[in-house]
């Protein structure tokens, strides 16, 4: 059995994620109790030998999010395989999508009521312990619902977690630096496309923007020392169990350089035994 946690604050796409996971043929359960955990391995593997088992986690969990480390550790010789994913999105976009749904907070409502950016606070503090241990972080911010499914849908893909994932991401600066980031570089020192009337429109994967930035040296200057850092340290990574590493590279708006930045990154390492996803951040929202 492959055994995936679904953990992650109120509104940051644990619901989409499990979605995902169900057209991948897993199991779901959303919001089980943390205390039933085990015993709900143990009646799946006995009724339905073979199959996958995917479960949400959160605040709503009747137990503590603490006693969640001491449990997974406690299954691992029950399971195939065990991932723990942890979907986040800064504050700012967690309240936009709460007055979008006109929803209130768990933390909200009931003997708590605290207000949305305490409720917020509170949440992280408790969950905490399920993202130290996360095998997968995932900052959903700026990701349209397809594309947080598609992350999730790369990531579990595999029969079997044997190489490292290396997630090349662009994003912009104006908009936050991505919370799942690794490794940050700043591309926003190199010539931008933004004040080009004719390329404001396009985007790092048009090729008007490719000829636009490579006539520059400064531009494969950046390139060769973002590709140093990738072939000198994530292979460190990799040999100390790690599965999963974000390298992020912003710019301004997210749109240009850093797009055609990620994306001539992953041309150049496709001889690394490692397994590469590009992610977008900003245009996956569709902004």
């Amino acid at each position: 059995m492959h055994l995936l946690i679904v953990s992650g604050r109120s509104g940051a796409g644990k619901s989409s994620a499990l979605g995902a996971l169900e057209d991948l043929d897993f199991y779901c359960i959303d919001n089980l109790p943390v205390a039933l955990l085990k015993d709900t391995v143990t009646t799946l593997s006995t009724l339905s030998p073979g199959r996958n088992l995917a479960v949400s986690i959160d605040i709503r969990t009747l137990g503590h999010p603490a006693d969640v480390p001491a449990l997974v550790n406690a299954l691992m010789e029950h399971v195939r395989r065990l991932d723990v994913v942890f979907v986040d999105a800064i504050d700012e976009s967690l309240a936009q999508r709460f007055s979008e749904t006109r929803r209130l907070h768990p933390l909200s409502t009931g003997i708590e009521r605290t207000h949305l950016s305490d409720a917020l606070k509170r949440e992280s503090t408790r969950l905490e312990p399920i993202q130290q241990i996360a095998t997968y972080k995932i900052d959903s911010s700026g990701l349209s619902i397809h594309a947080l499914r598609s992350q999730i849908r790369e990531l579990v893909a595999g029969d079997k977690a044997t190489r490292l994932i290396l997630k090349l991401q662009s994003f912009g600066f104006k908009r936050g630096v991505p919370m799942d980031s690794d490794t940050v570089f700043d591309a926003r020192s190199l010539p931008n496309p933004h004040w080009e009337h004719e390329l404001r429109p396009l985007t790092g994967q048009d090729q008007q923007i490719k000829d636009y930035l490579s006539q520059f040296p400064e531009t494969f200057e950046l390139l060769d020392e973002i590709e140093a850092h990738v072939r000198r340290w994530v292979p460190r990574h990799t040999e100390s169990g790690r599965q999963y590493f974000t390298l992020s590279i912003g710019c301004t708006g997210g749109q240009h350089r850093s797009v055609f930045l990620a994306e001539a990154l992953t041309q150049r390492l496709t001889d690394l035994d490692l397994d590469r996803q590009v992610v977008h951040r900003e245009l996956s929202s569709g902004q």
